[in-house]
């Protein structure tokens, strides 16, 4: 099934970088959080994974409550990584509902059965000395959707992960039968 053998390379590519951004985690709690007035935001790390097989690539996007950061992966032997985007970010409502999402809440896994194919996206969300990895399979999951969101207004058009709320909900319900 090439969705599921797709889905544990993504699993063992967030488990190094997991471990790439929990070395700069003593780094992370020495900062204070963002303030602006009594508006705090908690530090997180959000790592979304998109993985292009057939051309030996990845690009995580990487949201902290600091800066977003794309980084173009390359799975070929000796191409080293390369940060092709790189923002420091103000407070935002935005941010601080992403920095508030309850992870133990959120499922390890998310599909449209009646998909096989299509939109695979894994985000990795760090807070709290807790890491939860969920992946999404053609649904559309509120929290993810909301990271992807803020993501998507501010890095380039060719950067942007496909995440269309309207048509996944829509290509849901007519898969549960419903209108």
């Amino acid at each position: 099934m090439k969705t599921m053998k797709g889905y544990k390379y993504v699993l063992s590519l967030c488990s190094i970088l997991i471990g790439l951004f929990s070395c700069s985690g003593n780094a992370i709690k020495a900062q204070s959080n963002i303030e602006k007035g009594k508006d705090t935001i908690r530090p997180f790390t959000a790592i979304i994974v998109n993985s292009f097989y057939a051309e030996a690539y990845s690009v995580a996007t990487v949201l902290t409550d600091k800066q977003l950061k794309i980084i173009f992966k390359s799975d070929l032997e000796g191409v080293k990584d390369t940060i092709v985007f790189l923002k420091k970010l103000q407070f935002s409502d935005t941010l601080r509902q992403i920095s508030e999402i309850n992870l133990t809440k959120l499922k390890d896994y998310y599909s449209n059965p009646c998909i096989d194919d299509g939109s695979q996206v894994t985000v990795v969300i760090k807070k709290d000395n807790s890491t939860k990895t969920v992946h999404v399979s053609n649904f559309y999951q509120e929290e993810v959707g909301r990271i992807i969101y803020l993501v998507n207004s501010i890095i380039p058009e060719k950067y942007k992960v496909w995440y269309n709320r309207e048509r996944l909900i829509a290509d849901y319900k007519r898969c549960m039968g419903k209108k």
